[in-house]
């Protein structure tokens, strides 16, 4: 085989990268070891500056005790005003992080990238390569924040991170602290576009960055954010660390500075519904101060509600609080503070439970609608609910007192408020046989009524003779 300074040119062009850097690498240490190379220093450089940089280091890696004159070369060049290709750097920093085992050369080429400026695009990708080997070497790191510090919002900047995220995500202690502070550098509109690119990321350090861009971009992004910092949430099942989050948000959520909209705050509870409905007695002081702050919004506790798959798994909730301080023990002790007298179904829910709750609950439903049974005021029809009705009251002939009493009072109700009867033989049938005292139905039906009893009297007295003949 021919060895020459053609044969080693035609090596460099293999598109088999293992004989090019290989080949380019034999030349490097023959020259930096003064061992009648083929090519001037020049030369090499000129040939593939990308090639070059990596198979510099790469002679490095196998003959270490060359990175003095590598780095003194490198200097060298740039006193002369001979620029370096960027991959020379990016190369660098893999050879300290990665591949020399000695502290001294890890620190030779510490100081020698420091040294650096870099501007733009390089300044980006600089970051981006600090990000992936700060955790083998951490002494970048504060090299690394005073290039984050040089930064500008940028698009291209947010791409880079975005990038890194996605592509990488191997976080720990040193990157972790990086990638908060060029979360600094964002453009707001992508903090959310950041959480969602967040989900290869470790869970303690997810949680930590997402909480981070949520307080952060909150003022200007704030719908977005908690959309996106939902999904992050839901993507993990470590309890401990969903509930660090939580704690993250309702504290944000409930300062008084904080102004989120109601549809934003309905966002965030619709999203940490089932995880607050298994951990109620955990979160339920802080949620009672944001449902506070919202003025016991109902829109709220829809979103709570939700959770359930009916109201009696509503009513037989039993992950409540011991403690009694607490203001909403369990997420039914909300209907206390609820405009019942304007929503039937809350007072359909009280009545159920009048029916299926055990003692504190049917005490507390009784007590609620006690207060407001005189002043209920629905809009609601009462064909809407008359088989809600039937199904709470089981449709027996027999109720006990206090449930005839609420009973009667939702239905007078929706006759008197409500849109018109449309079956008032059924309204009629449903009040007699369960014994309500339903007012409202004479004073708005009552001729309907009289006329229909009439018919069934006369029908009845056409029956009665038929069957005798």
């Amino acid at each position: 085989m021919e060895i020459s300074k053609s044969s080693f040119r035609r090596w460099f062009g293999y598109q088999n990268l293992q004989i090019a850097g290989n080949a380019m690498r034999v030349q490097w240490t023959a020259l930096l070891e003064n061992n009648n190379p083929f090519f001037s220093e020049d030369e090499l450089w000129e040939i593939n500056p990308k090639l070059a940089a990596e198979s510099l280091c790469l002679s490095v890696y196998r003959h270490s005790e060359l990175l003095p004159a590598v780095i003194a070369m490198l200097q060298r060049r740039l006193s002369e005003g001979k620029q370096l290709p960027f991959q020379m750097w990016l190369e660098l920093l893999n050879l300290a992080s990665y591949l020399l085992k000695g502290a001294e050369d890890k620190y030779a080429i510490l100081d020698f990238v420091a040294q650096q400026k870099f501007e733009e695009s390089d300044l980006w990708n600089i970051i981006d390569s600090a990000l992936r080997c700060v955790d083998r070497m951490p002494e970048w790191k504060e090299v690394a924040l005073k290039w984050i510090d040089q930064v500008e919002p940028d698009v291209n900047f947010c791409i880079v991170v975005q990038k890194f995220l996605i592509d990488w995500g191997r976080l720990d202690e040193h990157s972790n602290k990086l990638i908060i502070s060029a979360f600094d550098k964002l453009l707001p509109e992508w903090a959310p576009l950041m959480i969602k690119s967040l989900t290869n990321v470790p869970g303690p350090y997810r949680y930590d960055m997402s909480l981070f861009l949520l307080k952060k971009y909150f003022s200007s992004q704030s719908e977005e954010l908690i959309k996106a910092i939902i999904g992050c949430f839901d993507k993990d099942s470590d309890v401990i660390l969903q509930q660090k989050l939580l704690n993250g948000m309702f504290d944000l959520l409930n300062q008084s500075d904080c102004q989120a909209s109601l549809s934003t705050i309905i966002i965030f509870i619709d999203g940490i519904k089932f995880f607050l409905k298994a951990h109620w007695a955990d979160n339920c002081f802080k949620f009672a101060k944001l449902w506070d702050k919202y003025h016991d919004a109902p829109e709220i506790f829809d979103a709570v509600r939700s959770a359930f798959n009916n109201d009696e798994e509503f009513i037989w909730f039993d992950k409540g609080s011991k403690d009694p301080l607490a203001k909403l023990k369990t997420p039914f002790h909300m209907l206390c503070y609820l405009p019942v007298v304007n929503r039937v179904d809350l007072c359909l829910i009280l009545l159920r439970t009048v029916d299926l709750g055990d003692r504190e609950s049917k005490d507390l439903a009784c007590h609620i609608l006690i207060e407001h049974e005189n002043s209920l005021q629905f809009d609601a029809c009462f064909d809407d609910y008359v088989k809600e009705l039937t199904d709470i009251l089981h449709g027996q002939f027999s109720i006990n007192y206090e449930m005839s009493i609420f009973a009667s009072a939702i239905v007078n109700s929706l006759v008197k408020y409500g849109p018109e009867v449309k079956d008032i033989e059924r309204l009629y049938g449903f009040v007699s046989a369960q014994r309500l005292n339903v007012p409202a139905m004479y004073e708005r039906y009552g001729h309907e009524i009289d006329y229909m009893l009439q018919q069934r009297k006369a029908e009845k007295e056409i029956l009665d003779y038929l069957l005798k003949h």
